[in-house]
């Protein structure tokens, strides 16, 4: 659970009754310190919520199953509970909140079984989109994506894992938009919605962060090479490992049975 502290001497006093101030601490849901006071600037107000609340969840800032408290989160970006609450509203349809009746609402839960088979259709979605991007992709388009990877190895060599986590996701994405195929897009951006907080999970398992650069780096060598049969097997290796870190992770996560 979020801990919560009565900040002293910042008791207001409503009727008889003291109404004690509580002071966020931002480590105990993963939030940076830069987050634990950030009001959100009023115009879209709305839109700015939600991404900001999304990219919290999704990119594993609050794990699965942590409660989000309201005061909370008002006092954390400045606003009051109507936006929050109509923010909450919108998370809870994309699958990424539970809202629970006269109950504090928390991010959903990861269905291990909903992430294994959404891995299974993502592997050979990942096989054909890379096979059609590489045969596809014009020169600039070929110095665009090898720039990304550039970055991303940048922020590998850094160490950080949330710039290299994004990156990692536009590369991704950018080589589905190279297949040039609005189906193919909107299937992979659908399933990939749901497995992206398991895929931030997975760079902290073990040494698996070093294994999927590395994979990177191979699957980027047959793409410029044009070696479209060798990139959509490269790619579709990387899919695989990546889901059984997950996985694997997951399962070390799991509670187990106690002794009878």
């Amino acid at each position: 659970m979020p801990k919560f502290e009565a900040a002293e001497n910042t008791a207001e006093r409503v009727g008889d009754r003291p109404k004690a101030r509580y002071k966020f601490q931002p480590g105990r849901l993963k939030l940076s310190a830069a987050d634990a006071r950030q009001p959100l600037a009023t115009a879209s107000l709305h839109d700015q919520l939600v991404a900001r609340l999304r990219e919290m969840v999704l990119e594993g800032e609050v794990a699965p199953g942590t409660p989000l408290p309201e005061k909370m989160l008002c006092d954390t970006f400045g606003v009051s509970r109507t936006p929050l609450r109509e923010a909450f509203k919108v998370l809870a349809t994309e699958g990424l909140m539970e809202l629970r009746p006269h109950r504090t609402p928390i991010v959903t839960p990861v269905d291990r079984d909903e992430i294994a088979a959404v891995f299974e259709v993502s592997i050979a979605l990942d096989r054909l989109s890379a096979g059609l991007a590489c045969a596809r992709a014009t020169l600039a388009e070929r110095a665009a994506l090898d720039a990304l990877h550039a970055d991303l190895a940048e922020h590998h060599r850094t160490g950080d894992r949330r710039a290299y986590f994004r990156r990692n996701q536009e590369i991704h994405a950018e080589i589905v938009r190279l297949a040039g195929n609005p189906v193919l897009t909107a299937t992979w951006t659908s399933l990939s919605s749901k497995i992206r907080r398991a895929r931030a999970q997975a760079n902290y398992v073990g040494g698996r962060w070093e294994e999927s650069f590395d994979e990177h780096e191979v699957f980027m060598a047959h793409f410029r090479r044009a070696d479209s049969a060798a990139f959509a097997e490269a790619m579709a290796t990387h899919t695989r490992m990546t889901a059984a870190a997950v996985l694997a992770g997951l399962d070390a996560a799991a509670p187990t049975g106690g002794a009878a």
